[in-house]
């Protein structure tokens, strides 16, 4: 088979264009990295220089770069047209954008089957692990590259040592081994931003794709202005609020006016108005003041999912984003509510407790009393509590092995009977915890081992709550919103809200 370097893009091949492909690397490497000393050595002097191109040469005639191929690799590259490299900033917790970045990698992995491009992934890199799922997903030729790295550290396919005291960083690494680069996301001011401005400016030729959305620190606005070819995908989920949500983050400091929730005439299980005015008034008396009566009820609030569900492996969620609609990224509040209804079943996490006891959280603070003190958690990113959940009586859920936490110092904790310490949740010092007065039930909860009159759901109330929580067996409170003004609370404690039954 013909073999061929065109320009800065490999086309390969056979053993010999593998080994003018690894020389070719060499050269762009050893300018990255000379370039950059060089910079380093200007902006401390506060000098010009001028070396000459084969100063780079001289520089590391004595240490070099070494390029190391595994035999898959050698096989691989020998049947490559071009080399595109995979890069991204992370991701953060939201699967709204993995969902919006898993897209612009799909779309990578499908062009490059076509061209019959081999792809490149910088071992341990953010990308990395999606990268790898999304090429076994489309049949797709990828390799991993180690940078300066023990072998024994990383499962890598290609390892490249720069051989001098100048190690080389596997973005900048990875960059300069490219034909063509697609960029997921690239966060702005980020490392990646930088070296993709180095790379276009030091080889004109290569191709830079980088996905376009309206998040405020996306930065490819400012790659396309330098040279990069953008791909629009805008922000496909809406920022504000609406019928079906509730904003699981928001700083502490809100201005007035804020949302206070007044709650709506529950309904019965199998009530078909859609109307909260004419909702169905069936059922027990007590049924519509049931948050209000004291020490009776325990709370279970639900949140949105940052990321995978309790019930999921990494491996799962990782092919859901990557392989599903844009339906498997709604994962607010009213989603974990509505899986939960749908399953009959409170699955257990380690969140806030110890990781080797998963647990389901209760609060035996009244529910309109609980969403009254509702605060915005920096250190979590998220609202302490929603205005979705399941409510069960105390007794019933006693019956089935729930109890209060001890709360304590730390180090107390091992004073504990170890089937007992999933119980134990530190006092706190910047924050009482002892407020919350929590209880805890080891393992999951099926809420068909509970008497339906023992179960209460709750819900903001919106058309999408009254349609996705229609004829569940279990007695519905809808909550509705109200404007008023914020009080003077501290801000420690967080936003303060009333709320009110009507």
């Amino acid at each position: 088979m013909l073999s061929l370097i065109r320009g800065n893009c490999f086309v390969g091949g056979d053993m010999n264009s593998v080994e003018q492909l690894t020389e070719v690397w060499r050269k762009h490497l050893k300018q990255f990295v000379f370039a950059r000393t060089v910079n380093r050595t200007v902006v401390k002097s506060g000098r010009t220089a001028d070396f000459p191109p084969d100063h780079v040469t001289e520089r590391f005639a004595k240490d070099g770069i070494s390029i190391d191929l595994s035999t898959e690799a050698e096989s691989i590259l020998g049947k490559a047209r071009a080399i595109t490299v995979l890069v991204s900033s992370r991701w953060g917790h939201d699967p709204e954008n993995h969902w919006l970045f898993g897209r612009f990698l799909m779309r990578s992995m499908q062009l490059a089957v076509g061209r019959r491009d081999v792809l490149l992934v910088a071992s341990a890199s953010a990308i990395e692990p999606w990268a790898v799922r999304a090429a076994q997903l489309n049949d797709a030729m990828l390799l991993r590259v180690g940078f300066d790295q023990p072998a024994s550290d990383r499962v890598t396919d290609i390892q490249v040592h720069s051989g001098s005291r100048d190690s080389i960083q596997r973005d900048e690494g990875i960059i300069m081994m490219a034909d063509r680069i697609d960029a997921s996301y690239v966060r702005r001011g980020g490392r990646i931003e930088h070296d993709l401005n180095r790379c276009m400016k030091q080889r004109s030729g290569v191709d830079v794709q980088v996905a376009i959305t309206n998040l405020a620190d996306c930065a490819a606005k400012r790659l396309v202005e330098r040279g990069a070819n953008g791909c629009l995908f805008p922000r496909l989920f809406d920022s504000g609020m609406e019928g079906d949500s509730w904003p699981d983050s928001a700083p502490v400091q809100q201005l007035a006016p804020v949302q206070a929730l007044v709650h709506v005439k529950s309904s019965c299980a199998d009530c078909s108005q859609v109307n909260p005015a004419d909702s169905c008034q069936s059922g027990d008396a007590n049924n519509n003041n049931w948050f209000e009566e004291g020490g009776e009820w325990l709370v279970h609030c639900t949140r949105a999912s940052r990321g995978k569900w309790p019930d999921e492996t990494i491996g799962q969620y990782r092919d859901t984003v990557l392989t599903g609609n844009r339906d498997v990224a709604k994962r607010t509040a009213l989603d974990s509510l509505c899986r939960i209804v749908h399953t009959s079943q409170i699955l257990a996490s380690a969140i806030v407790s110890a990781r080797k006891y998963p647990v389901v959280c209760w609060s035996a603070v009244p529910l309109l009393e609980l969403l009254q003190e509702r605060c915005f958690r920096k250190h979590l990113q998220r609202w302490d509590y929603e205005p979705y959940g399941v409510a069960v009586r105390r007794r019933a859920i006693s019956n089935l092995g729930a109890q209060p936490v001890i709360y304590g110092q730390k180090k107390e904790m091992d004073e504990i009977p170890e089937n007992e310490r999933y119980r134990f949740q530190a006092a706190g010092k910047s924050v009482d915890w002892t407020r919350e007065q929590e209880w805890r039930l080891a393992g999951n909860l099926s809420l068909q081992a509970l008497n339906p009159r023992d179960v209460r759901i709750f819900s903001l109330d919106s058309a999408a709550t009254r349609v996705r929580l229609k004829g569940i067996p279990w007695e519905l409170t809808r909550l509705k919103k109200l404007e008023t003004s914020r009080s003077d609370h501290s801000p420690s404690v967080g936003l303060s809200e009333i709320w009110k039954a009507v």
